[in-house]
């Protein structure tokens, strides 16, 4: 409902367009009468006015002034002016200065409830383009850390171009200067055996993240970003800007940065009952080197020296002259192979079992790799683990399958005897039985996780059904899946749930004596005047209406 103002210093013209607007109900207007200019500031000053409909010729302020005092107070209110016929040039030039409109003052009702209803179509028009403008601007925000993600992802591993204009990185709230050097600092949680959710882990290592950010902001600025299930990665520059730091000054950042470690393992373990451990980059690289000091800080990890909990490991020992050690370079290769692993995940989707068998046989079957630390050993398993645990989420498994095959064990530490022989086989036999079972039966493709999250939905209807929930429940891209969705059925995720919640309510209405509000919860509505809402705006009328039919 908008408002509006009636200004004349005739009080018979103010009451005869004051009464013409109520009668007209479909304008839906608040109604206020001023009967000089002055009058119409004093009200001005207190709410706010949407349109003004205002003699131009007033004792004392004619309507002219009165449009640049309202301009004052509120920009975006539509002045209407009221003439006679020898004012009609001087109402032109009101328009010109900022006016909405003009009619004459003993125009035809009709004509005076156009000129308002076009006045209130514009009002209409703003707001609806302000509201268009709003949800934009609140979409790009929440795609922002997403877009962090991708563009941090690109420089650590080397994908798309590594030139960035610092103008990008200000757009995306990255607040790092892209001509300076930065220190790379790695996080690794030691041990999730007590948590073994993915979506707990995830929210746990997104803690971290924040933990260090604080901890480490009072004297640098950085940027992080999460890297696998266990680490993240954080970029490091000193906090007053120099685009030519002198040694002495990053030696000071690494210097602050590695003694806070102790301090900040410290915090981890009192609030998130977390272990982590460090590796720290002596020397800053700028961006285009990211990649390369990012693997040699990972190879820290993976030899003998990275075993063991509450790390601080930095490259210091590592010589820039000489090259890699021999060792080094072994754990390279380790680090290589484990990300050939991520190709597994296709030959098991795709069901070309020979691709899948030659591939793993190259990465498990390597006699280099059979002398490997505890953790190296653990960080194969758990990636070999998490392609599986992906495959059976697009892919849930029947009692028949689950009889053959120890699925408890994708979600557990393995045991710390466990041979190397034993993790090759225990994979090599659950990717068997996988093959076999795509021979037995059709794979619908894409369609396939289509099926499985319309039973997730219409199973859990009482839940948290957001894109993004149903995305980490089959670990996909949010815009990825919704555009997967969309594809395969026609229609997007949202109109799914709300087609199903509407059916389950209906249902429950008309054959259940459940109370409106615990319908509304059975549904998932915490609220059950947006429940009612919403049913009413798919149904046409309300729960109750519906029920007693």
């Amino acid at each position: 409902m908008y408002r509006m103002i009636v200004v004349d210093d005739l009080p018979i013209i103010v009451n005869r367009l004051v009464r013409l607007f109520e009668e007209r109900e479909q304008l839906e207007l608040e109604l206020y009468k001023a009967y000089s200019a002055y009058e119409a500031i004093d009200i001005l000053k207190k709410i706010k006015i949407d349109i003004v409909l205002t003699d131009i010729k007033m004792p004392g302020m004619e309507g002219i002034e009165l449009l640049h005092e309202i301009r004052q107070y509120w920009p975006k209110c539509k002045v209407i002016f009221l003439t006679s016929h020898d004012e009609f040039h001087y109402a032109k030039s009101a328009i010109s200065g900022g006016g909405f409109d003009f009619i004459l003052k003993f125009e035809d009702d009709d004509v005076i409830v156009n000129a308002i209803s076009k006045a209130v179509s514009a009002l209409d028009d703003e707001y609806a383009a302000m509201k268009q403008l709003h949800e934009a601007q609140m979409q790009k925000r929440q795609a922002m850390p997403l877009l962090q993600e991708q563009i941090l992802h690109n420089l650590l591993y080397a994908k798309g171009d590594s030139h960035h204009s610092q103008q990008k990185f200000l757009e995306l709230g990255i607040p790092l200067h892209v001509v300076s050097p930065i220190h790379l600092l790695i996080g690794r949680v030691d041990d999730w055996s007590a948590i073994t959710g993915t979506t707990d882990r995830k929210l746990l290592l997104y803690a971290a993240r924040n933990v260090t950010e604080e901890l480490l902001n009072i004297s640098v600025v950085m940027a992080s970003v999460t890297v696998d299930e266990s680490r993240f990665v954080c970029l490091i520059q000193p906090k007053a800007y120099d685009s030519e730091w002198s040694d002495d000054t990053l030696e000071r950042t690494f210097a602050f940065v590695f003694e806070s470690l102790p301090s900040i393992q410290s915090t981890y373990r009192d609030l998130l009952k977390l272990s982590l451990s460090f590796s720290l980059g002596k020397k800053p690289v700028m961006l285009g080197q990211l990649p390369e000091a990012f693997e040699r800080l990972r190879s820290l990890f993976l030899g003998h020296e990275g075993a063991g909990k509450e790390l601080r490991l930095t490259d210091q020992n590592i010589s820039n002259t000489g090259g890699l050690t021999a060792a080094t370079t072994r754990h390279k290769m380790q680090s290589f192979a484990i990300k050939k692993i991520e190709l597994l995940g296709h030959y098991l989707e795709n069901g070309t079992m020979a691709e899948f068998e030659t591939q793993y046989d190259e990465i498990m079957g390597n006699t280099a790799r059979r002398d490997v630390s505890g953790l190296l050993k653990l960080e194969f398993y758990h990636s070999l683990a998490s392609i599986f645990l992906s495959y059976f989420r697009l892919h849930p498994p029947t009692p028949d399958f689950m009889v053959k095959v120890e699925l408890g064990k994708l979600t557990q530490a393995p045991p710390q005897d466990l041979s190397w022989g034993e993790i090759k086989a225990f994979f090599a036999v659950m990717a068997a039985h996988i093959f076999e079972h795509k021979g037995e039966t059709k794979e619908p493709g894409k369609y396939n996780i289509t099926l499985w999250l319309n039973d997730y939905i219409e199973k859990h209807l009482a839940e948290d059904l957001s894109l993004a929930r149903l995305a980490d429940a089959v670990h996909l891209n949010p815009v990825y899946l919704s555009r997967l969705y969309i594809q395969a059925t026609g229609i997007g995720i949202s109109d799914y749930v709300n087609m199903c919640r509407l059916e389950k309510s209906k249902d429950l209405l008309k054959n259940t004596h459940y109370k409106i509000y615990e319908i509304a919860g059975m549904v998932g509505y915490d609220s059950v005047l947006s429940f009612i809402r919403f049913f009413k705006k798919q149904m046409n009328m309300t729960p109750q209406g519906y029920r007693n039919l």
